[in-house]
């Protein structure tokens, strides 16, 4: 069965330090689940428990739990995962520590909201596998969990104590309800997600919460932000990449201007999010950059050519393999996998070697199956197949 949603990985690298004297032994972690059986919509928490059970104090650093510093690892699937996706996993980032402390006999909870990185809004069988690394031990649980048809009446209730914390005067507790209601958006809380666009705190998950309800109002908002925002700032562009996924093509010639704004060193993002949003629309633009001397509008544009989904945009990428330029040319081949889920590397694979000798596999492969290969959007992941 083909896997719904692309994974949630996060590094446990360098982790968490355990002062000296202490040993694995005296740890002692669990994961688990509240519950088996959820409603669509309804938050679903993977809860961690941290146990010292020797008889000395223990001292952690550890990052928050949604960096890659809080060393967890979460796939949700309906089956085995596909093999040389075409879409890839995230980037690293740095990571800001923490300090835990755990005397003798202590528990330290921790939880992660598992609908802020997995889709579950399809009814059905799903299999959960975390983990947990923390220093020398990693803790390891699978669960199978049913996800069913909800309604209002059921789900309202689940998020009262969430609507009570968006007042609190803990921080902490705005914003893990702000991430609840941001990530699930339900539809009868538009009017509070459109509010928390107000405060400072909860504005990332309102944000998220726009892009998750997709509708006319939301999407409204969205482009007010941008609109009322001259310069950069992250809010302005979060704002104009969730616009570029929702399909609504009313707001391509605003995200066009966006683009056109910027400096070729400074547009990438912006270039890319008016070609998806725009598909065929936008390809006399990113056309016009492909013919630029300037490197920074020619590597835009190549990046963007992928996400217009185009099928005109094929030829385009065969021919820049054979830029001078290799790291150009590594932008065309990647650019080429994603629309056609196709790679000339062995047994699928996404790297190779020089983009130039992919040239004649690729123009080969083109003249025989151009009129009816199929072209795949960015937002499309599944499994790549060598290019035959």
């Amino acid at each position: 069965m083909m896997k719904l949603v692309a994974r949630y990985v996060l590094s446990a690298a360098s982790l968490i330090f355990v002062l000296p004297g202490a040993t694995t032994a005296q740890i002692e972690g669990r994961l688990y689940l509240d519950k088996t059986n959820y409603l669509v919509g309804e938050p679903i928490f993977l809860n961690f428990e941290l146990t010292n059970k020797g008889h000395e104090p223990i001292v952690f650093l550890s990052g928050s739990s949604y960096s890659s510093c809080g060393g967890y690892k979460i796939d949700v699937s309906t089956g085995p995962p596909l093999p040389n996706q075409s879409c890839l996993d995230g980037v690293a980032v740095s990571c800001i520590a923490g300090v835990w402390a755990l005397a003798p006999g202590e528990i330290r909870k921790d939880k992660i909201l598992v609908n802020f990185a997995h889709d579950l809004t399809r009814p059905g069988h799903y299999i959960v596998h975390a983990s947990r690394t923390l220093a020398k031990i990693k803790i390891e649980a699978e669960f199978e969990i049913l996800v069913a048809i909800g309604n209002d009446e059921a789900l309202v209730p689940m998020f009262q104590p969430f609507l009570a914390d968006l007042s609190s005067k803990i921080e902490e507790r705005q914003i893990e309800a702000a991430r609840v209601i941001g990530s699930l958006a339900p539809a009868f809380l538009e009017a509070t997600i459109v509010s928390m666009v107000d405060s400072p705190v909860t504005r990332p998950y309102a944000l998220i919460g726009l892009r998750h309800l997709n509708t006319a109002r939301s999407r409204q908002r969205l482009a007010k932000i941008v609109q009322d925002t001259s310069g950069y700032s992250y809010d302005k562009e979060q704002a104009i990449k969730y616009l570029s996924e929702m399909g609504d093509t009313k707001y391509f010639p605003l995200l066009l201007d966006e683009a056109k704004k910027w400096e070729p060193n400074q547009a990438r993002d912006y270039v890319l999010a008016a070609g998806r949003l725009g598909g065929q629309a936008a390809m006399p633009y990113v056309v016009s950059l492909l013919g630029s001397s300037e490197p920074f509008s020619r590597g835009n544009a190549l990046m963007a050519l992928p996400e217009t989904g185009s099928r005109q945009a094929v030829p385009l990428l065969i021919e820049a393999l054979k830029d001078p330029d290799t790291n150009l040319g590594r932008l065309a081949s990647l650019g080429l996998i994603q629309l056609t889920h196709r790679s000339p590397f062995e047994n699928g694979r996404i790297w190779g070697g020089s983009p130039s000798g992919e040239y004649p596999d690729w123009t080969r492969w083109w003249s025989i199956h151009g009129s009816d290969a199929a072209i795949y959007k960015a937002s499309q992941c599944g499994s790549v197949e060598p290019l035959k």
